[in-house]
């Protein structure tokens, strides 16, 4: 009998000290290098700020950290429970960023434009978001997906598709992304056609985009479900695309 007991102490403190290990959080650098820490990283400015397992507070230049992978592995909610490296950490400044295009440029919405018809048998693609996926329906007013596609193309993301979203006032976006620049330039390109169109149209703008962004293997990179006043913080530049993108992701 106090073998027993013994023996189900024992696998009670495996699986508490399981948990705790599962509850940490991992940054993940682009050089393939694993970061253990205690909580989430926070962004500031052009630095990453990490709070590591021995409790040091480190700042680290937010363009060397994948975020598109840190999010993507801590959404798989393994923590620090598997072995990785843990790198000393150099605080360095960087450059400001470099202001993005002005909403300005862009006067009108041309109803003129025609986009390519989304085929009534094109499957719905997976997604581990529940709900947000591409459907075999067009979102419900042709001018505000000829907007969006317009907008598009004039600045050269040119590999999307539309449909109809999850609610009928919301409009379904998937673009390709096979790199973090990518990812960030379509974040970027999507917020501001979506803030310009809500601006100049309000009454027929979507409620919210639902943006879903995969790699050309069909690896998620990234889901998002955005209002306007949320489009609009990096639309007005008022918020970093890398701060955006911790903020709002979903996946």
């Amino acid at each position: 009998m106090g073998r027993t007991r013994l023996f189900v102490c024992i696998l009670l403190l495996l699986a508490v000290t399981t948990s705790v290990f599962a509850q940490g959080y991992v940054v993940i650098l682009k050089s393939g290098h694993k970061i253990r820490c205690r909580e989430a990283m926070q962004i500031e400015g052009g630095n990453a700020i990490l709070t590591l397992v021995t409790g040091t507070v480190a700042s680290y230049p937010v363009d060397q950290v994948d975020l598109v992978e840190t999010e993507r592995y801590n959404q798989m909610g393994l923590g620090d429970a598997l072995m990785i490296d843990e790198l000393s950490m150099v605080g360095t400044p960087i450059p400001t960023p470099t202001p993005k295009l002005s909403l300005g440029q862009y006067a009108s919405i041309d109803a003129s434009y025609k986009n390519p018809e989304l085929g009534s048998t094109m499957p719905p693609t997976p997604t581990p978001t529940p709900g947000i996926r591409l459907q075999t329906v067009k979102y419900h007013d042709e001018r505000v997906d000829q907007a969006f596609s317009k907008f598009f193309d004039e600045r050269k993301l040119y590999i999307y598709r539309t449909s109809a979203g999850t609610q009928p006032n919301y409009i379904y976006i998937q673009a390709v992304t096979d790199s973090q620049r990518e990812v960030f330039q379509a974040l970027e390109v999507v917020t501001e056609a979506y803030t310009l169109i809500h601006r100049l149209q309000p009454e027929i703008a979507p409620g919210a985009v639902e943006l879903q962004m995969i790699q050309t293997t069909g690896k998620p990179a990234g889901t998002f479900r955005l209002f306007p006043d949320q489009a609009a913080e990096l639309a007005d530049n008022t918020i970093s695309v890398e701060q955006f993108y911790v903020n709002y992701v979903i996946f």
